[in-house]
């Protein structure tokens, strides 16, 4: 029970001990709205002290290792803006900006952020005296704090959930959630663990068991690609259709806040040089690429360890010259090529 406005002490996930404070809770609005904005000030201000401590670093470097930096870093930024991603790109933006600063040191650009954190520590300081003290809450056992609840948290009969079958997690995602206190203050993750169900089919599972792993990708969450072991695998009977539970103890504030998600699971994957199937050619037997090499013509084998109607994935052979390696230029289309040709 309590009167004021909550403000949280610490963000979505954060791990907690024993009588730590979580949330502090303030008589007024607008002093709640201050602590808010001195908890995003003080983290402004660690993160240009670490530009400040990193810049100059690295003068003479690869400049081409940061410019291919600033352009990944905007290209994630864009997509995130075109798929309205919005809760990623705040961290997306400031990660697009510390690219650029790096880039600008690497050519020895002097990089002065004093101004800056004069400016934030000038509003820190008057922002504490308007926020004043508020009430702490703190917490009684160790575990995440997540500063929101929304009513699903006892849904789930997590005694029984490696046991769950394609009705029960049906049962799951059809369920409403119950009502919560408008007094609440978050809650408590108490379990290290937590876990994902899905229905899926023996076809898409494949090989996988109880103790196998797989990559889920959340792909309408920020929240990074997860490598989680296989906790359950329960067919239903008369069907093929499994009931998966997957676990992982790995808790931030992307995952805090998953419930019903739509997501992608890889459940193999393999990696090689890829090759358009344009560019495949089969000479004397053995099937491989035309490259060019200077201004000549050179035939390279492929290893072929994927195919598909579009590419053929060649594994990398870096002992052996006559294979495709990274970075060969790959002619994909041409008439009366042989190896060794004069290229004019």
């Amino acid at each position: 029970s309590y009167s004021g406005t909550v403000v949280p002490a610490v963000d979505n996930g954060s791990k907690v001990a024993i009588g730590d404070t979580v949330a502090n809770i303030y008589a007024s609005e607008a002093a709640a709205v201050a602590a808010s904005r001195l908890k995003e000030i003080r983290n402004e201000i660690e993160y240009y002290k670490a530009i400040e401590i990193n810049a100059g670093s690295s003068p003479g470097a690869d400049i081409e290792v940061y410019k291919n930096s600033v352009a990944a870093s905007l290209f994630s930024l864009s997509e995130a803006i075109e798929s309205d991603s919005l809760s990623s790109v705040y961290e997306l933006s400031r990660g697009f900006r510390e690219a650029v600063m790096k880039k600008q040191s690497a050519t020895g650009e002097r990089i002065d952020v004093s101004p800056k954190i004069a400016a934030l520590q000038s509003e820190y300081d008057s922002l504490k005296v308007a926020a004043g003290t508020g009430s702490a809450v703190t917490v009684s056992e160790a575990g995440y704090y997540v500063d929101s609840a929304d009513g699903y948290e006892s849904t789930a009969d997590y005694e029984s959930i490696c046991e769950y079958k394609a009705a029960d997690t049906e049962a799951l995602i059809e369920a409403e959630p119950s009502g919560v206190s408008g007094r609440n203050v978050g809650k408590l993750i108490t379990d290290f663990n937590w876990y994902f169900v899905f229905n899926t089919t023996v076809e898409k599972l494949g090989n996988k068991v109880r103790g196998s792993y797989v990559t889920v990708m959340f792909g309408n969450s920020s929240a990074d690609d997860l490598r989680m072991e296989i906790e359950s695998v329960n067919v239903t009977e008369g069907s093929n259709i499994l009931t998966v539970v997957l676990r992982s103890n790995i808790m931030n504030e992307e995952i805090a806040a998953l419930r019903h998600e739509a997501v992608k699971i890889r459940v193999d994957s393999v990696s090689g040089i890829a090759v358009d199937r344009m560019a495949l050619r089969t000479v004397d037997g053995e099937k491989g690429v035309y490259v060019k090499e200077g201004n000549i013509v050179n035939f390279k084998k492929v290893n072929i360890i994927y195919s598909d109607s579009n590419i053929v994935l060649s594994a990398p052979e870096p002992l052996d010259d006559s294979y495709l390696a990274v970075y060969d230029e790959m002619i994909l289309e041409g008439t009366d090529l042989y190896d060794g040709k004069l290229l004019t």
